[in-house]
């Protein structure tokens, strides 16, 4: 049942983008869906924020979440038992989906990085994440080497997920 109301959900706002892209010239324009949601009988009017503290406050938010992704750390780690070292830059701060709460927000990314657990949990955000973009994007032929390549790191992802030594539970520990 909850799925039949999604799908009609879905459908009504497909409806009324098609209808804003039609009367302009094939463009959806974000200020043309803004201006149409604001009558409140509209359909798309209840998925905005009207209240302007509560918008401004949303929006404060998402600044910061910009601001956050801008940084930068510089991760240096030992390659194995060579004398080698890597060196690379990554996003500073991440934000983890269990960690996605009021009380939650973003941690350093190096210290997701050397716990196993917040390690796993991102490395699944990020499968997921290419999985959606292998979906959006699954007719462009032109990357079926990525998504080749995607599917090759999932197998070894799976095939390497027993923990490893040193990677046992800990008593304790959630899991």
């Amino acid at each position: 049942m909850k799925a039949q109301v999604q799908d009609v959900e879905r459908d009504a706002i497909r409806e009324a983008l098609l209808a804003i892209v039609d009367g302009n010239n094939g463009i959806l324009n974000p200020h043309q869906v803004l201006e149409v949601a604001r009558d409140a009988t509209h359909v798309l009017h209840r998925y905005f924020e009207w209240d302007d503290g509560a918008a401004a406050d949303a929006y404060r938010l998402a600044q910061v979440g910009a601001l956050v992704r801008r940084v930068r750390l510089t991760i240096v780690r030992r390659e194995g038992q060579a004398r080698q070292i890597a060196i690379s830059t990554t996003r500073g701060f991440q934000s983890r989906p269990s960690m996605r709460s009021a009380e939650g927000g973003y941690e350093r990314t190096d210290a997701i990085f050397a716990d196993a657990d917040k390690r796993r949990e991102l490395l699944a955000q990020v499968m997921g994440e290419l999985s959606a973009y292998r979906r959006r994007w699954a007719e462009l032929s032109e990357l079926e080497a990525i998504w080749t390549a995607i599917d090759e790191a999932a197998e070894e992802i799976v095939d390497n997920s027993s923990p490893a030594p040193g990677d046992e539970p800990r008593p304790g520990a959630a899991s």
